[in-house]
C-alpha cells in the first residue's frame, strides 16, 4: 500500500487518524470520495497497527489518491502528524475518522481561496450528530457562542477567538502556514485537550489571514465522555485550567486592550459556568450546603433569573431541591 502520491502534489490532502473506529471510518472516507472536487488525495494512518482497521481501509486504496499509512499508536496528535508527513497537498485538512464533511466542502474552501490569495486558512459551521442521541438542534457556531453570521470577507481576531467559539478544526491549511506554526496537533501536556484552539491563536497571534465561511460544510460526532464534552467534574475543571492557559498566553503575547477585554468576559463566564456545574454536582450528591456556595458564587458572577429561583429555593426549602434535581436527573437518563 502506498504512502505518498505520485508526481506534483494535489490541492488538498484530507488527514485521517484513525484508532478504534474500524464502525465509522469508512464513512468519512466516503464523505471525500463524494466531494464535487476530485483534485485531493486522503492520507489514513492506522494509529495502532489493527488488522481490523487495515481490513477497513484497504479497498479504498484501489483510489490512488487514498493512502493508508500503519503505525504503531501514537495518539491523535501523533496520528496527524504522520499524516501531515506523508502528505503531499498545497492544502491540509483535518478529518476525524468517525466525521463527514458536506461534498461542497472542498469546493467552497477553493471559492474563497481564489477571493482571498493571501488567506492562511479557511474553516466553517458544522452540525453535530449522535449515534445513540437524537441530533441537537443549532450548529457547532450558534452553540458555542457565534455572534451573528460568520462573514468570510473579514479575517479573524484574535479578540473573535478568545471572546467567542473556537474555529472549527476541519478547516483548508496553507501547508507553509501549517509547518511555521508546528501543525494543528500539540504534544504539550497542557494543551493536550484544547490543541485546535491552541492552534487557531497561534495562526491568529503570528498575523495569518483567517476566515469563516458561514455554510454548515461540517458533520461531527460527540458523545458523552469525549475530550470536548467531559462526563465528570474532574475532567472539565482540567478543560478549564487548558482553556484559560492557551487564551491567556495569546492575549499576553498581543497584549491589545480589545484581547484584554475579551479575555475578562470570558473567564468570568467560564468561571460561572463552572460554578453552575460544581453546584449540580453538589446536588447530585445530596449536599445541598455545597451547591448553595456554588450557585452563591456563580450569582455573583452572573445573576439571572433561574439562578435567582433556585438559590431562594435551596435557601427555604433546601432538601425538595435536592430531591426535585435527582428526579430530574433520573427522568433525564431514561
Amino acid at each position: 500500500m502506498s504512502t505518498t502520491a505520485p508526481g506534483p502534489g494535489p490541492t488538498f490532502s484530507v488527514l485521517t487518524t484513525a484508532y478504534r473506529t474500524e464502525d465509522t471510518v469508512g464513512r468519512a472516507i466516503g464523505a471525500v470520495l463524494d466531494q464535487t472536487v476530485a483534485d485531493w488525495e486522503l492520507v489514513v494512518v492506522d494509529n495502532g497497527r489493527s488488522d481490523a482497521m487495515a481490513a477497513v481501509v484497504a479497498p479504498f486504496t484501489v483510489d490512488p489518491r487514498i493512502h493508508l499509512v500503519r503505525q504503531e499508536n501514537r495518539g491523535a496528535a501523533g496520528g496527524i502528524a504522520a499524516a501531515a508527513t506523508h502528505a503531499t497537498g498545497r492544502w491540509l485538512v483535518v478529518l476525524n475518522s468517525d466525521d463527514h464533511v458536506a461534498p461542497t466542502f472542498l469546493a467552497r474552501m477553493l471559492e474563497v481561496i481564489a477571493a482571498h490569495p493571501d488567506v492562511a486558512a479557511v474553516t466553517c459551521d458544522a452540525v453535530r450528530f449522535s449515534d445513540t442521541e437524537p441530533d441537537p438542534p443549532g450548529s457547532y457556531l450558534e452553540t458555542a457562542g457565534q455572534r451573528g453570521t460568520a462573514d468570510p470577507s473579514r479575517p479573524l481576531r484574535v479578540a473573535d477567538v478568545v471572546d467567542g467559539p473556537c474555529p472549527y478544526y476541519t478547516a483548508a491549511i496553507r501547508r507553509d502556514v501549517w509547518d511555521s506554526v508546528g501543525g494543528m496537533t500539540s504534544l504539550r501536556p497542557d494543551t493536550s485537550k484544547v490543541s485546535d484552539l491552541d492552534f487557531w491563536l497561534r495562526l491568529l497571534v503570528t498575523g495569518h489571514d483567517v476566515r469563516t465561511v458561514p455554510d454548515r460544510l461540517g458533520r461531527f460526532r460527540i458523545e458523552a465522555g469525549s475530550v470536548s464534552r467531559p462526563d465528570d467534574d474532574a475532567a472539565a475543571d482540567e478543560l478549564d485550567v487548558q482553556v484559560e492557559g492557551v487564551l491567556r498566553r495569546a492575549v499576553e503575547r498581543t497584549g491589545a486592550p480589545e484581547d484584554e477585554a475579551a479575555l475578562e468576559r470570558t473567564l468570568a463566564r467560564r468561571r460561572r459556568e463552572a460554578a453552575v456545574r460544581h453546584a449540580r454536582a453538589a446536588l447530585r450528591e445530596g449536599s445541598t450546603a455545597r451547591a448553595r456556595r456554588h450557585y452563591d458564587e456563580a450569582w455573583r458572577l452572573g445573576p439571572d433569573v433561574r439562578l435567582a429561583v433556585v438559590r431562594a429555593g435551596l435557601r427555604v426549602a433546601p432538601p425538595l431541591v435536592g430531591l426535585a434535581y435527582r428526579v430530574k436527573q433520573r427522568w433525564g437518563r431514561r
